[in-house]
């Protein structure tokens, strides 16, 4: 591809980068200066060590739980891993504020465990291994599965140990790519907002819940700033980290099948991992579903009447907005995100430059818009605008991958047997790629129907979407505001799976 070319495809995301990212960033930091002084208040030095600390320990947690669990599904033959795995996709796709219900039922005030965690760090690592738990065990799953089984079988041939064959050589071969599924989750849980925010209360609010606090309540925007660039400058070397790891990991199909029966003891520890797992990952969503089912004397359809029936406002309004504005950000994130993976899939520079959504917080986002784009504030193609850019690295993630595990070899053949480029990108390119489109296309239909930050900061009484209405309902006391919320969450949940599941067709590669 020619750099005019390139340039081309890129320009579209880098302007929507320009304009709705970059901007929005500087205008904040610059918004009165960057208040350092901030840094030396000990109650924001405790939010800064909580916020990654409490990172640090969820990636720790997940990777303890996630890795060994996926080393087994990977070496031995497990009944119904496959499934597992795809099911694991599930607390991915889930919106914010259904996981944030369902552990409150699970493990709140009158929790299913009978166990109150509520307002305490437990509920917020709890809330962030629910997401990023199956992260961490696909993820590790790939990594496994790349590694021949030959050459573990070569070193016990040569009289290795068990222990030693998978010390010195599945692990040191599978280390990149376990490593980025761990720096992964230190990013996506540094920069959380609705988890932290719902469950956290004021004792552990994180960096992301204090720049909203500072910027939007108390309009104290140099504080913010400071805050921002805190996050900045921890969040930026581990998106480089992550990106260094993510190009030591091998490409290539799955190589290592499954054929050993799993020892006793073996099975016994994947066991306990698998239960752990199944609990933190499907707990919550049984949770909230049976919420929605039972009142003070057993089951009942009361809070889907009074859902259905509700005018303030009305449920058909909600789903319309809902499904509206996810429509309107997956035409454009698939636009964007083809071209742009065209242009990045050879380009290290590219590459890094897609994942810059990642680092800088939808708070952060939305607090620029507000002070750069003061006139838009009732325009719907900023929210718009919002969506697309957090959705759209969804999608060149999923498809850079793919491209670059396109053989350049049948590329060129079909050159050499005269395709114009059109007809190569047409005949051969977009076909091999078609299932990982569908899988980054899934996800940024099911991220977008369950956005909240941005949707809190930037969104107007006429836009309101099914979050906005869990969240008003969760705001309003009493046991039938509670019910009628885990109603709807339940109906935020079934959109996002069924979108999910139309576009990725139980074939997409979203790992």
């Amino acid at each position: 591809m020619t750099e005019s070319r390139r340039a081309l495809l890129a320009a579209p995301f880098l302007a929507l980068l320009a304009a709705f990212l970059i901007a929005p960033l500087l205008r904040t930091l610059a918004e009165g200066g960057v208040s350092v002084g901030l840094l030396r208040d000990p109650y924001f030095q405790s939010r800064l060590v909580w916020t990654f600390g409490g990172a640090t320990l969820s990636a720790v947690l997940a990777a303890l739980v996630g890795v060994p669990l996926a080393w087994g599904l990977a070496g031995y033959r497990v009944r119904g891993a496959s499934f597992l795995l795809r099911a694991l996709l599930l607390p991915f796709v889930t919106p914010t504020l259904v996981a944030a219900m369902g552990l409150t039922a699970l493990v709140g005030p009158r929790g299913w465990l009978k166990l109150d965690l509520s307002e305490t760090p437990a509920i917020v690592v709890l809330g962030n291994l629910f997401f990023n738990l199956p992260l961490v065990v696909r993820l590790s799953h790939a990594a496994f599965s790349r590694v021949p089984s030959e050459l573990e079988a070569s070193a016990r041939s040569l009289g290795a140990s068990p222990l030693r064959a998978f010390a010195r050589v599945t692990l040191p071969l599978a280390a990149p790519g376990l490593l980025a599924g761990v720096v992964l989750v230190f990013l996506y849980s540094a920069l959380s907002f609705g988890l932290p925010y719902l469950l956290g209360g004021e004792r552990y609010a994180t960096l992301e819940v204090e720049v909203y606090a500072l910027a939007l309540l108390e309009g104290r925007l140099s504080e913010a700033s400071a805050l921002v660039a805190v996050q900045l400058v921890v969040t930026t070397p581990a998106l480089l980290a992550y990106l260094r790891l993510a190009r030591s990991t091998p490409l290539g199909v799955a190589t290592r099948l499954p054929h050993r029966s799993a020892p006793l003891a073996v099975r016994l520890v994947l066991a306990a991992f698998l239960g752990f797992t199944l609990l933190v990952c499907f707990g919550p969503l049984v949770a909230v579903a049976a919420k929605s089912l039972l009142g003070p004397d057993g089951l009942t359809l009361a809070f889907w009447s009074g859902v259905a029936s509700s005018d303030d406002p009305p449920l058909s309004f909600l789903l319309l907005n809902t499904v509206r504005f996810g429509v309107l950000t997956l035409i454009a994130a698939v636009a964007l995100g083809v071209a742009f993976s065209l242009a990045a899939a050879r380009s290290n520079v590219l590459d890094f430059v897609s994942l810059a959504p990642l680092v800088v917080s939808p708070v952060s986002l939305g607090v620029g818009f507000l002070l750069l784009y003061p006139r838009l504030l009732a325009e719907l193609p900023l929210l718009v605008a919002a969506y697309v850019l957090l959705s759209t690295p969804l999608v060149v993630r999923s498809l850079l991958p793919a491209l670059r595990d396109v053989p350049r070899g049948l590329l060129d053949l079909a050159r050499t047997l005269g395709a114009t480029p059109g007809q190569v990108l047409r005949r051969v390119t977009f076909p091999l790629v078609l299932p990982a489109l569908r899988g980054g296309a899934a996800l940024a239909l099911a991220a977008t129907f369950g956005e909240f930050a941005a949707t809190l900061v930037l969104s107007r009484p006429e836009w309101a979407t099914l979050s906005l209405g869990v969240a008003e309902k969760l705001s309003r006391p009493g046991e039938r505001n509670l019910g009628e919320a885990c109603a709807l969450a339940t109906l935020l949940m079934g959109l996002a799976l069924a979108g999910f599941a139309a576009l990725d067709g139980g074939r997409g590669d979203v790992t």
